[in-house]
């Protein structure tokens, strides 16, 4: 893995209090016996409290202490409390965090095939993405990033297809034509939006609202369900139909560090975050169209584009990244 200054991790650090892997949680009782020793690990997410992401944190959290019997304890810290998620994938390797839960995509600085997570339109639908996902090419790209990486990733989840929200209204790909929207700072997405005429300007999570709110960009593109677990309805008057990628997220461990847990421990991991990403998969099925409803209650205007317009702009994006040419080409192919 890169290494990376970490001194806002450290400072958070700083202001924490650790709980540090392996750590006894307890002295002797007054029988002489000792308490059982309990395994605590920090867990790190950007998205807001409550949200599905968090929910399904929490659901993984329950599901190891569960498993290992009370062994194990995973503490989540959501909301970015622990940094931005570039901050945070980058404490793994140092240990000031254990677990972060972020999209493949985010670990592009890291891996060159983790960029196939943010690629425009690679899917034609839903069936189509849950094919390539749970099948042959899902699971060799999950081994592939984490190899690259320096990673283990387990656990993949369904966030939803990424749409905009917006204070321009955009019906077509030419009103996209010099609209400032926030992108994450990965160069696919920003090459997707400059491919489409807009201006991508790169912005922690964190800073979105608040964005939007004063005009420092004129839209934003997340999935539905995140958009709404941060209230970006509150600042745009648009929810636009773009849905451009649809991306994963998964459980993200340093790899040394988690080779290095016992067989069991590595064991009630898999298990627990492969359920969790099941759980939070179905959550997003379940609510997306219920969640679409609440923002135009809340009187966002609702545009579904015709997205044969974007489409066409991107039609030789490839060249931007052959080395995924073969990739893309084996999803496509997938019936």
């Amino acid at each position: 893995m890169k290494k990376f200054k970490l001194l806002s991790l450290c400072l958070a650090l700083a202001m924490l209090t650790a709980s540090v892997v392996g750590c006894s949680n307890g002295s002797s009782t007054s029988s002489g016996e000792e308490k059982k020793e309990t395994m605590v690990f920090k867990l790190a997410n950007v998205s807001a409290l409550g949200d599905e992401r968090d929910q399904s944190l929490q659901e993984f959290a329950r599901l190891v202490d569960e498993k290992s019997n009370g062994a194990m304890k995973v503490e989540v810290y959501s909301g970015g409390t622990l940094g931005a998620w570039r901050d945070t994938i980058e404490g793994l390797e140092p240990g000031i965090v254990q677990i972060v839960c972020e999209s493949i995509g985010t670990l592009e600085p890291y891996s060159k095939t983790a960029s196939i997570d943010a690629y425009p339109y690679l899917y034609r639908d839903y069936d189509h993405y849950k094919k390539v996902m749970d099948g042959e090419i899902g699971e060799q790209l999950l081994a592939t990033v984490g190899e690259e990486g320096g990673f283990v990733i387990m656990g993949p989840s369904y966030r939803g297809a990424r749409i905009m929200t917006s204070n321009k209204k955009v019906e077509s790909v030419d009103d996209l034509k010099g609209l400032k929207i926030r992108a994450p700072g990965i160069q696919m997405y920003i090459k997707t939006w400059e491919y489409l005429g807009a201006s991508p300007v790169p912005m922690d999570a964190t800073e979105i609202y608040t964005g939007l709110q004063q005009g420092t960009v004129d839209a934003q593109e997340n999935p539905v369900m995140f958009s709404y677990g941060n209230a970006y309805y509150d600042v745009c008057d648009y929810l636009v139909m773009t849905n451009h990628v649809m991306s994963t997220d998964v459980f993200i461990f340093n790899d040394d560090y988690f080779n290095s847990l016992p067989q069991d421990v590595q064991k009630v991991f898999r298990e627990a975050a492969k359920e969790a990403g099941n759980f939070r998969t179905q959550m997003v099925l379940d609510k997306e169209g219920e969640i679409i409803k609440s923002m135009e209650e809340k009187g966002m205007e609702v545009i579904n584009p015709d997205l044969t317009g974007f489409q066409a702009k991107l039609t030789d994006f490839i060249k931007e990244f052959p080395d995924l040419k073969d990739l893309v080409d084996q999803i496509h192919a997938v019936k």
